[in-house]
């Protein structure tokens, strides 16, 4: 059973590193509103215009907020369609997931995604384990980022 897993994963590698897509590292970070508004925000420019890092909260007129910043690398033609996060957070016990469509974006090497305004409502609340899904257009994983404790039982 172990080798058809083994020659089944050596097959499916190339498909993989194909994607064009992998993640180097993620970490989070709480960011006040003004550390993570734009100066262009305040004359009309949206929050995902920055020029190092490609940002979307999910209340981006409310940007403060708690934020899991991950670094891409490999991007190549093949950029995802959307992302999605599933975490667990201090506050709850039950899994908190979110979406976000990234079509109409240029990603950059850093991508901030924000739970923010009502979704993060205070600072005191941390996130303990988390889980980043980088999908295509027919929802097909191309790459995915786990926090250390999400492989814990």
């Amino acid at each position: 059973m172990q080798r058809i897993q083994l020659i089944l994963a050596l097959l499916l590698l190339p498909l993989v590193q194909a994607a064009g897509l992998s993640v180097k590292t993620a970490y989070t970070r709480f960011y006040e509103e003004a550390e993570i508004r734009p100066m262009g925000q305040y004359f009309g420019a949206k929050l995902i215009q920055q020029r190092f890092r490609s940002v979307v909260a999910s209340q981006p007129e409310t940007p403060a907020g708690q934020y899991f910043i991950v670094r891409l690398a490999d991007l190549k033609s093949g950029a995802p369609a959307s992302v999605r996060m599933t975490l667990y957070a201090t506050d709850s016990k039950e899994p908190v997931a979110r979406s976000w469509d990234l079509r109409q974006m240029e990603l950059k090497r850093w991508l901030y995604l924000g739970l923010t305004g009502a979704d993060w409502p205070d600072k005191e609340i941390q996130p303990l384990a988390w889980r980043i899904e980088f999908l295509d257009q027919a929802d097909v994983l191309m790459a995915e980022w786990k926090s250390f404790l999400w492989e814990l039982p």
